[in-house]
């Protein structure tokens, strides 16, 4: 598979699950307790790049537990697991090592993309705190990126 070909396949899976990101995303900013200092939307890709993406919105600030707890049951937005048919949702499942290109960083730069369009469609013009994507290995050309400035 090409990269070309592996970016049109993931932005098409990402796209069935957008109007489910943005109604996780948009009730997780509205839980968000008063001591929250920054929002992370984080990017976790597998260690071994065979295309296992998971999204999970996380607080940043005193008290990590007691604030993530506030917005665990919204903050997965993305997750992929192993079935017997494969990856589901349905990303392309890669081989490590048998591509020529890096899975992890193109993988982190869709999502990153991605994550812009769910943030749109959650038609927030404004939040109070600073709302951040991050790739929590740092994979991706594209991370960290600022979603919303506050006032």
């Amino acid at each position: 598979m090409t990269r070309d070909e592996y970016i049109q396949h993931v932005e098409a899976v990402l796209g069935e699950h957008t109007e489910s990101a943005t109604s996780r995303l948009a009730a997780a900013l509205i839980d968000v307790p008063p001591k929250v200092q920054k929002v992370e939307i984080q990017i976790f890709v597998d260690q071994d790049g065979e295309g296992f993406l998971d999204v999970r919105v996380e607080l940043v600030g005193p008290d990590l537990f007691v604030l993530n707890r506030a917005i665990a049951t919204y903050a997965e937005l993305f997750r992929t697991r192993m079935t017997e048919e494969g990856l589901e949702p349905a990303l392309p499942l890669m081989e490590p090592g048998g591509e020529s290109f890096s899975v992890h960083d193109t993988l982190t730069d869709c999502a990153a993309t991605w994550l812009s369009t769910v943030w749109v469609k959650t038609r927030r013009t404004a939040f109070h705190i600073p709302i951040v994507v991050v790739s929590h290995d740092g994979y991706g050309a594209t991370t960290p990126f600022n979603l919303d400035h506050p006032a």
